[in-house]
Order: structure tokens, then sequence, then C-alpha cells
């Protein structure tokens, strides 16, 4: 009885045949293809979103003509006119402003502008007046605010206005600030009084001697004694604008204007 030869069976490696994939075990393609695709999903995801388009800004009428304008007094100096002669001139920073406010009569029953000068940090300000500057869609707070009187045109805020906007060369105008501090003072440097005798044993110079009558048993208000002097706010009207220099933001007023070197002046029109 011939033995029946067994003949092993030939497997996928060893015939050199790649084996199908079962529904079971997943491919490795599908696997790279199922993996690249969850990247490309990430990657969207942490794609930043397109930014909105900016707000455009308004249209804002030409700068209006207002009564005055806020500058800095910067110190004095002098120049020559065309004769020759030496004018004594005051150079003031003024503006450039920018209308932060407008009054009008049916809201505020007066029409007038509120401007601001000298842009600062806006933490240095609090909310409601950061509210404010930010509907009129200015960059940065204002720190020195006043209201002046329109003249010409109409206002709107976020305007900017310039010292050639508002004045010109030759004008009048009245120049208010504070007067510089001059501590405590008696009466002959802080209302002028003659004094006393110096000599000829006079012992009474510089006092200001009887406060007033003895029945009233009291000094009457306003009775010109010693004090703090200066440090008030002072106008000096009739003062000329001599030049304006529109590049600098300066201008150059004759004569003396109240406030000592870097104070706060307004410039109004006479």
């Amino acid at each position: 009885m011939q033995e029946e030869k067994q003949v092993p069976e030939e497997t996928p490696q060893a015939s050199g045949e790649q084996p199908e994939p079962s529904a079971a075990e997943p491919s490795a393609a599908a696997e790279g293809e199922t993996a690249a695709a969850e990247g490309e999903t990430a990657a969207a995801a942490s794609e930043p979103e397109p930014a909105a388009p900016a707000k455009p800004k308004r249209e804002l009428p030409p700068p209006p003509v207002l009564k005055g304008l806020i500058g800095r007094k910067l110190g004095m100096t002098h120049i020559y006119d065309e004769n020759g002669r030496m004018v004594p001139v005051t150079v003031v920073e003024l503006g450039p402003c920018h209308v932060v406010q407008v009054r009008t009569p049916e809201k505020d029953g007066y029409y007038a502008a509120q401007i601001g000068y000298e842009p600062m940090k806006t933490q240095r300000t609090n909310k409601p007046m950061q509210g404010v500057f930010k509907k009129a869609e200015l960059d940065k707070p204002l720190r020195h605010l006043k209201e002046f009187e329109i003249v010409d045109g109409q206002a709107a805020s976020g305007q900017e206005v310039r010292a050639e906007h508002v004045f010109s060369e030759g004008e009048t105008v009245k120049v208010t600030g504070v007067s510089k501090g001059k501590g405590f003072a008696g009466v002959v440097r802080r209302y002028g009084f003659a004094g006393g005798p110096m000599t000829h044993g006079s012992m009474t110079h510089r006092r200001p001697l009887s406060s007033g009558a003895t029945g009233p048993q009291r000094v009457f208000k306003g009775k010109r004694s010693p004090g703090r002097m200066g440090g008030d706010q002072v106008t000096t009207r009739n003062l000329t604008i001599v030049k304006i220099l529109a590049d600098t933001n300066r201008v150059l007023i004759k004569g003396a204007v109240p406030g000592g070197r870097g104070s706060i002046v307004y410039v109004q029109k006479q």
C-alpha cells in the first residue's frame, strides 16, 4: 500500500503574493488617509477667522470758526517788522484742537463746541469720558477741555481745528490764563501802598496800620491787607496776533500774556 505524500500548503508569503486585507483590519493606506484628513481638519480649525472689515470713518465738514482755542505759553522773544522796529512777542502753541462734543439749541439751549487739547493716556481718564472720546472717534483722550461759541461753519465731533482756521494775522484778541504765584506779600507789593517814612526816626515803614473804624467792631469784607499774591485767573485784552506759523501750530502775540512758561492759555476773539 503506497503512502500518500503530504504536500505543504502554499502561503501567500511563500508565493510572493500580497495578502488581501480583511474587512476587520483596515489597511495602512486607509489609516494614513484618515490621519491626513484629521490633520487638515485641525489645521483648518487652528487658522484664525478673517477679521471683520474696518468701519469707514465719517465724512466730516470743513473746520468751523470758533470764538477761541486752547494753547500753551512757550515763552517770550522778539522779532523785527518791515520797518526794522523790534516787536516783543509771546510764543503760544495754539492747538491743534479737536471737537469733542457739540452743544445744540434743541438739546442744550445754546450752540457751542467743546474742544480738547493735548492727548494723554487712556487709563488716565474715567470710563464715562472714555465713551465720549470713543463716540467722537478720537484716537486718544484729551487732557484740557473748554467750550467756545461757534462763529461760522458747522461743527461735528472729531474735527481738527487749527489756529489758521480761527485767527488771522493782525487780529485783536484777548488771552486768559493763570498768573504766576508770588506767595505771601505785603500791602506795598500786593496793592501798591506808599508805605511810611523811611527816616527821621519813623518805625512804621511797610505796615498796613489801621484796619478800619472801631464802631462796627469788625473788619469789612474786601479790606486790602497782606496775603497770598498771584495764582489768579487773569485776562489781558487788546493783544495783536503778529504772525501765525501754521507748520508748527505756533502763534506770535504782541505783548505779554498771563502765566508762566508751559501754562495753559485760552486765546479768544475780541
